[in-house]
């Protein structure tokens, strides 16, 4: 069972019309609704504090919170399923098939049959392969226990031919994710391509790609997808930026002509085009954003979605005016966005909300609001471990590092210092940006002068990883701000 930290995530996740749905949900259940004490606690508290766990301790003594707690992760979830069950076509296909199932363990054989039949049509339509195979198999089994009644052989292997041509066609594709999840862990690691050796084994992955997709079956639209995405990053490799931005435009259009295939479930088309924007960032084709930032814009769904969507983009608008300098311009879009950021934040994920609240902290650190950034940095560090992952945990504990060197809160810095490099080096291999970055607030703590360190920048600037860190952290203007301060030496 998941753990308070979790939960408390969950619920504040939540829209007000699915808050509404649960509440309509527990009134309909009868006796002791302890939970619902517990839901209440967990939606009013703004954060994860000390405060919180004196007031949970308070209103559950000693062990009395266990029963709560697994009572509204259940009826939370049941909420949850049945707020959803109407929206989302594979949730549809499934229930479907639940219902046939009881259609036929209720003696209702033919119209449990049909059910299956209108399954499958619908998941051939949608190109939801799995579920026509889940359908049609159990279709058999029904089948083979009546002794295949008004079915004869012929009809027979054409229902078993399609399950295994369907079988193919998802295995191709399964073969396919693989090829390209080598080709984007390649470059995220390598970058683009520097040596012969390099390209020859870029090509191999292409050569493998073009077998794959000259085997017998269709060109299903996720297939289509891959295809594009695997396009798109082999061109960015080779540096072939015209030839890559050329398929984003590509892949935004196949979206577009298949609508009815993702109307449904809109969120990976905003993922889809969240990692255009971010790949067109890297690339530094920042005109190119705004096609892509109003498709993002024109995506309308429901209240959940709605929010992420303009948290979305807000973050690649910051993003983009901080990477080109243009600080009071990002002031001016955090100003006029505020309000709605307000109502926004708590619709949307953990993870996004963290991406979102580090790129604010970045506009407020350009922008001389260090105490803004600061509050920003400490609410995030605050947070459970279980609610952040390591790598966004990390690159706040480093802003918070310059953050707080521009403020001269060097008592602080030294023991955030250690507590970090210690921590970091408990866990892995400082990287290079990690070093460089502890060992210029060193010298710079110890009054030491410091020649060449410009240069190790823009060296680690020619490992990808290593650049985008770069990037994220604004190195090159914290260390302009750093040596204003003139307690550094010459660069």
């Amino acid at each position: 069972m998941y753990s308070i930290d979790t939960l408390f995530a969950l619920v504040q996740s939540l829209t007000k019309s699915e808050k509404r749905y649960f509440r309509l949900c527990s009134d309909m259940q009868k006796g002791e609704k302890s939970y619902l004490q517990l839901f209440d606690f967990l939606e009013k508290q703004p954060a994860l504090d000390r405060d919180f766990a004196e007031g949970l301790k308070k209103l559950f003594p000693g062990t009395s919170i266990e029963p709560a707690r697994k009572h509204l992760y259940r009826a939370l979830m049941k909420s949850l399923r049945q707020y959803d069950s109407d929206k989302e076509v594979e949730v549809k296909l499934m229930n479907s098939l639940h219902d046939s199932r009881i259609l036929y363990h209720k003696g209702l054989v033919k119209a449990s049959l049909e059910q299956l039949e209108k399954i499958k049509v619908q998941a051939l339509r949608l190109e939801k392969h799995m579920f026509y195979i889940l359908a049609a198999r159990q279709e058999l089994q029904y089948l083979a226990h009546l002794q295949f009644i008004e079915v004869n052989e012929d009809q027979l292997l054409e229902k078993q031919n399609k399950i295994k041509e369907l079988l193919e066609q998802e295995q191709r594709f399964s073969q396919y994710a693989s090829l390209y999840e080598v080709l984007l862990l390649r470059y995220w690691k390598q970058g683009v391509v520097r040596s012969q050796q390099e390209v020859t084994e870029l090509n191999d992955l292409l050569l493998e790609e073009y077998q794959i997709l000259n085997r017998p079956g269709e060109m299903s639209f996720k297939l289509q997808q891959l295809h594009l995405h695997f396009q798109s990053t082999y061109f960015q490799m080779l540096g072939n930026v015209k030839s890559s931005l050329g398929v984003f435009y590509d892949l935004d259009d196949l979206f577009q002509r298949h609508e009815l295939l993702w109307r449904d479930s809109p969120l990976y088309y905003v993922y889809v085009l969240d990692g255009i924007l971010s790949d067109l960032r890297w690339m530094e084709q920042y005109h190119d954003m705004d096609f892509f930032l109003n498709r993002l814009k024109a995506i309308f769904s429901s209240e959940s979605l709605d929010a992420l969507v303009r948290c979305k983009v807000l973050e690649h608008q910051l993003k983009r005016c901080v990477d080109q300098r243009q600080f009071e311009e990002a002031g001016t879009l955090l100003t006029e966005h505020s309000p709605a950021l307000k109502r926004d934040i708590p619709q949307i994920p953990f993870q996004m909300r963290s991406h979102l609240q580090y790129t604010i902290a970045r506009v407020w650190l350009c922008l001389d609001e260090y105490s803004k950034a600061l509050r920003l940095i400490n609410s995030e560090l605050n947070l459970p471990s279980t609610l952040t992952d390591q790598s966004s945990r990390t690159i706040f504990l480093l802003l918070n590092l310059q953050v707080n060197a521009l403020m001269d809160n060097t008592d602080y810095l030294l023991y955030a210092m250690r507590s970090m490099e210690r921590k970091l080096k408990s866990e892995r291999k400082l990287f290079g940006v990690e070093q460089l970055l502890l060992t210029i607030l060193k010298r710079w703590l110890a009054f030491k002068p410091l020649k060449g360190y410009r240069e190790k920048l823009e060296a680690l600037a020619d490992n990808p990883y290593e650049k985008r860190l770069i990037t994220e952290l604004c190195l090159s203007e914290w260390l302009g701000r750093i040596k204003a301060k003139k307690r550094l030496g010459t660069f």
